[in-house]
C-alpha cells in the first residue's frame, strides 16, 4: 500500500489527517471500553457457571459468528480463490475492514499466501490489565475465531497463527494461504484448536 508524505499532501488533506488522529485514539478508547465490560461480564459468568462451559462457549460462538461473517465473501472466492485473496488484502488496506486502531504490517502478500504482523493490539492491553479476573483466557477466547472467518471465505483458505501477543509473542502473525487439501475439520471449533489457539493453551501455561 502506497502511502502520500505528507509534505506532498494539499494543507486540508494535511488538516484533515491532523484531525483525524484524535478520532483513532476516541474510538480505539470506546473499543477498549467494550472489551472490559466484555471481559468483566464473562468473568461474572465463570464465577457463576464455571470456566470451562462458559470460555469453551463463548469461543464456539465467536468461532460460528466469524465463520458465518466470512461465508458473505464466498461466492466471489469459489470463483476465483486467488482474486479473492487479492481483493480481500485491498479491502484490508483500503475498505470497511481496515483497522486504523492497530498496526499491521505486511510481510509478504503472494497470489496463493498473504502473512501480516499486527501490533498494538487493545485486546491484549485490556487482557493484560484485567489479568486477575482471568483477561488473558478470556481475551484469546476471542481473538482464536480470527481463524475462522478465512474458512467462511473460502474451502481453500487457511489461516495459520504462529505467534500471538497474548501468549506472550511481541507481535501476532497471521499466515493465510491456498492449500488445495484444506482440512474441513477447520470449519468447526474444536477442544483440539482450543488447546493448540484458544484458551485452554493459556490454562496449559498455566498449570505447568
Amino acid at each position: 500500500m502506497k502511502t502520500t508524505p505528507w509534505q506532498d499532501r494539499s494543507p486540508a488533506e494535511q488538516k484533515q489527517e491532523f484531525e483525524n488522529q484524535a478520532l483513532v485514539l476516541q474510538i480505539r478508547e470506546q473499543l477498549m471500553q467494550w472489551a472490559r465490560t466484555y471481559t468483566r461480564l464473562a468473568h461474572a459468568l465463570v464465577e457463576e457457571f464455571g470456566e470451562e462451559e462458559v470460555l469453551d462457549t463463548l469461543e464456539q460462538t465467536w468461532w460460528n459468528l466469524q465463520f458465518e461473517g466470512g461465508l458473505t465473501f464466498r461466492e466471489d472466492f469459489e470463483k476465483d480463490p486467488r482474486a479473492g485473496l487479492e481483493e480481500m488484502y485491498s479491502l484490508w488496506h483500503t475498505g470497511p475492514t481496515q483497522d486504523v486502531t492497530g498496526i499491521v504490517m505486511d510481510v509478504d502478500f503472494q497470489v496463493d499466501r498473504w502473512e501480516i504482523l499486527a501490533f498494538r493490539c487493545y485486546h491484549q492491553q485490556v487482557a493484560l490489565d484485567l489479568e486477575a479476573i482471568g483477561g488473558r483466557k478470556i481475551g484469546i477466547s476471542w481473538c482464536m475465531s480470527d481463524m475462522a472467518a478465512p474458512r467462511g471465505w473460502c474451502s481453500k483458505v487457511v489461516m495459520r497463527f504462529p505467534n500471538m501477543q497474548l501468549r506472550g509473542d511481541p507481535f501476532c502473525r497471521q499466515i493465510r494461504q491456498l492449500e488445495e487439501d484444506a482440512d474441513s475439520y477447520l470449519d468447526r471449533w474444536s477442544r483440539e484448536l482450543s488447546e493448540q489457539y484458544g484458551w485452554r493453551s493459556i490454562k496449559n501455561l498455566e498449570e505447568k
